[in-house]
């Protein structure tokens, strides 16, 4: 393997151990204020660090406004739609069942679709991958029913985690569309302006309850670590990621998000899995791995275009089906 890919497989690891760690970040956030306030701050910080980078970076081609317009409906959809589900989804449930929903699931949701709309194959060992992600996930779902240490509210969480992994599909189909002639970098900025004043809007009537005094430094050196690692940092780490090894190869990483979700939710929050539950969370996690490496294209198969057009990616959430454009991962 050349240096350069070593390099590039070094650096996603990094990005996933970021989106990893935004899960119990964001739990401690909704802690301490209301969840629409939580993801503004978060992505209105991480929109303004990126239009920094944007300006200082000076990409060489201009957007269409059409492209424009589609980035800023993907962001609706994946900054906006995804995050305000999954804030909410924090309340009520534990962070490390969001690190391994929605990573797990989003892959399976979006491999779904296509194999449907027939943009991709429906190989043996892809239907396997699916059936035991969508086995696995109503295992976590029963088992969670049966755990009654957080009652209806964790079921609840996971439910709405779960709704979230299927915006985040959308988001993923819609970048596939919208997001084909714009520098990445570019498509990743202007979703993430317009998702965040989306959210600044439905947060807006809840600051006048913050306790602003109230506020500890942990809070605010935490939101700043939200807008920078895991978002701002993370989306431009997972562009170079598949400008250097190809979309597919990137989007598989996505698999490290549970592991080091569930390590920062064990250390930070003291969270931790029943038996039962890790036992569904690895069938659902194996079935969406099989379901995304069966269909994997070389990294060097990929023509060069093909990754330009790539969303940047982060959330919390998963990657497209290999082969295909991953989520933008804003999130995670």
């Amino acid at each position: 393997m050349k240096s350069k890919a070593i390099g590039a497989y070094g650096w996603l690891l990094f990005t996933m151990m970021l989106w990893g760690s935004a899960f119990p970040s964001s739990k401690f956030a909704v802690g301490q204020v209301p969840h629409g306030v939580a993801a503004f701050f978060r992505f209105g910080g991480g929109a303004v660090v990126l239009l920094v980078i944007t300006f200082f970076m000076r990409p060489q081609r201009a957007p269409r406004l059409k492209d424009i317009a589609g980035a800023c409906v993907a962001g609706l959809v994946g900054v906006f739609g995804y995050n305000a589900l999954f804030f909410w989804g924090v309340t009520m449930a534990p962070a490390s069942d969001g690190s391994v929903i929605f990573p797990a699931l989003t892959p399976v949701i979006t491999t779904v679709v296509l194999i449907l709309t027939r943009k991709e194959s429906a190989r043996p060992v892809r239907i396997l991958g699916l059936v035991l992600g969508v086995g696995g996930a109503a295992l976590f779902f029963v088992t969670t029913m049966a755990d009654g240490g957080d009652g209806s509210n964790r079921l609840l969480g996971d439910t709405i985690f779960l709704i979230g992994a299927a915006v985040w599909s959308t988001y993923t189909l819609l970048n596939r569309k919208v997001l084909g002639g714009m520098d990445p970098v570019q498509a990743v900025t202007y979703s993430t302006v317009a998702g965040s004043i989306a959210l600044g809007a439905m947060a807006a009537p809840e600051f006048s309850s913050v306790d602003w005094g109230s506020l500890s430094t942990g809070f605010w050196i935490n939101a700043v670590y939200l807008a920078i690692g895991p978002t701002a940092i993370a989306y431009l780490l997972f562009v170079r990621g598949i400008r250097d090894v190809g979309a597919s190869s990137a989007a598989a990483m996505m698999f490290a998000v549970p592991v080091f979700g569930t390590i920062f939710a064990f250390i930070s929050l003291g969270e931790s899995f029943t038996l039962a539950q890790a036992g569904a969370a690895l069938i659902m996690l194996g079935g969406a791995f099989l379901a995304v490496i069966s269909g994997q294209r070389p990294a060097a198969a990929e023509p060069a275009a093909d990754a330009e057009a790539e969303p940047a990616g982060s959330a919390p959430a998963g990657p497209g089906p290999a082969g295909t454009e991953p989520a933008d991962a804003v999130t995670r």
